[in-house]
């Protein structure tokens, strides 16, 4: 069963083991199978930059998507996630 996360103009969608991004004003996707995701959320203010993309070496981050997301909208985010990085470490459809 895929779960989903809409934000700004964009649809996430977790299909057991791959991530897909949608955008709305382009036909192109991006997919990434969960053994090579990498997400990296900062504190920016009242909210936070948030990354997400292809894994590199030790702590770097490839291509992918940048966003900037209020408190709210970092916490569901994490919750959605949570449930690729579950699917990544345990091997499990998510």
């Amino acid at each position: 069963m895929a779960t989903e996360f809409a934000f700004d103009n964009q649809i996430m969608v977790l299909d057991g083991r791959v991530l897909e991004i949608f955008h709305r004003d382009t036909e192109e996707s991006l997919r990434y199978h969960v053994a090579f995701l990498r997400v990296s959320g900062q504190p920016h203010g009242d909210g936070f930059k948030v990354r997400l993309g292809r894994a590199s070496g030790d702590d770097g981050i490839v291509g992918g998507c940048r966003w900037k997301m209020t408190a709210a909208q970092f916490a569901e985010f994490r919750e959605f996630v949570a449930l690729a990085m579950a699917a990544r470490d345990d091997g499990t459809q998510a």
